[in-house]
């Protein structure tokens, strides 16, 4: 969860920061921040909406915190609202949090219920000058509804680190607009993955010789996740 927090506060801040247009000009070897200052963004008072508020969305919201943002959450089964999140209502309520949000991240899993969810009609629910942040799995936005509101400026930015397929195509139009920052499936790095692992199986290798279910990170069939 950390890692894919940190991901997503970094495509974001790639975009407000001026970062992505930084790194463009540094490869053209040109000083031109006229260019990038006049788009620079502050985070600070900006409004964080989380579609999935699991470990990852939880941890996401605590560096939002961070940056003195207003977060509101979605979430399939939504319980007690964690201290770092301003508002957690379920997912009847996702129009809402559309309208509501300068920065929308989608973190749910990939379900038969998740399917699409982001269409042309949620995007279009979108303000303006809003980001969409796609971090769990590929299928759950349409991405050939995202590729025409970014086309139009719709919406302003988007990030993406999954995709349906993967790997995106070479000639998918994705890769040549502008307003996209795209990541090969690479936010759950970290140095401490093999760590992680290593805890993971011996706490539930514990738990199978106890006979303590459930397991950590245990599939739900019923859910799909």
């Amino acid at each position: 969860a950390p890692a894919v927090a940190d991901s997503t506060m970094a495509m974001i801040l790639a975009f407000t920061r001026g970062i992505r247009q930084a790194v463009l000009h540094q490869r053209e070897r040109v000083w031109r921040p006229g260019e990038i200052r006049p788009n620079l963004v502050e985070l600070t008072g900006s409004t964080l909406g989380i579609i999935g508020c699991g470990a990852i969305g939880r941890a996401l919201a605590q560096r939002a915190k961070g940056f003195d943002m207003r977060v509101v959450a979605v979430d399939l089964n939504p319980k007690e609202k964690p201290a770092v999140v301003d508002e957690l209502w379920g997912l009847d309520r996702l129009d809402d949090l559309l309208r509501a949000s300068d920065y929308v991240v989608v973190l749910v899993p990939y379900t038969a219920q998740t399917a699409n969810m982001i269409g042309a009609r949620e995007i279009g629910l979108m303000r303006p000058t809003a980001m969409l942040v796609v971090m769990s799995r590929g299928g759950i936005v349409d991405q050939d509804a995202l590729v025409d509101a970014l086309q139009e400026k719709r919406i302003a930015a988007a990030a993406l680190d999954v995709f349906q397929p993967e790997p995106l195509p070479a000639d998918h139009p994705l890769w040549g607009l502008d307003n996209v920052l795209i990541a090969a499936h690479i936010a759950g790095g970290t140095q401490h993955e093999g760590k992680y692992i290593v805890e993971i199986f011996k706490e539930n290798l514990g738990r199978l010789l106890r006979n303590q279910l459930p397991l950590r990170n245990q599939v739900n069939k019923q859910l799909g996740f």
